[in-house]
């Protein structure tokens, strides 16, 4: 089915539109995961009598500084856009373009516990032998909404 666009629409999908990650959502991301490695490290410190509860906390404290180095890494290119959108297919970060013709499923998925949002992807389902399906799972720190990013995708396929 065909979408109507106006010619100003039309002239600004001529261009390709990168979409770059968020500064501010990245440095909260990385405030919470180092306060969440703190409260870890101390509970750590204090459960040294407890075998299994040193142990339980290390392993998350590991878990969350290596999240707020992620954060913290990805900041450091900010620079960079995680994909741009064009009217060939979706190009991300490390060059591999997916056509919009190969591209068989494209949703924004927004995860949430308990009516709690914990986290936001972008799945992407082809028909190419290599890749089948695209991941990304750093939607949280991007600078677009789903919405956007879907109606984004629907003006330049």
């Amino acid at each position: 089915m065909e979408i109507y666009s106006s010619a100003a629409q039309q002239e600004k999908t001529r261009q390709d539109h990168p979409v770059f990650y968020s500064r501010t959502r990245l440095i909260a991301g990385a405030a919470l995961w180092a306060v969440v490695t703190v409260v870890l490290a101390v509970l750590c410190i204090r459960a040294q009598d407890k075998n299994i509860g040193i142990l339980i906390a290390a392993c998350f404290g590991l878990l969350t500084a290596w999240l707020t180095f992620k954060c913290l890494n990805t900041l450091r290119n900010i620079d960079q856009p995680a994909f741009v959108v064009g009217r060939q297919g979706l190009t991300f970060e490390n060059g591999m373009l997916l056509p919009w013709d190969n591209i068989v499923e494209n949703t924004w998925v927004n995860q949430s516990y308990m009516g709690i949002p914990i986290g936001r992807q972008i799945q992407i389902k082809t028909d190419l032998p290599k890749p089948r399906a695209r991941v990304l799972r750093r939607a949280t720190g991007l600078e677009i909404s789903g919405d956007e990013y879907l109606a984004l995708c629907d003006a330049y396929r």
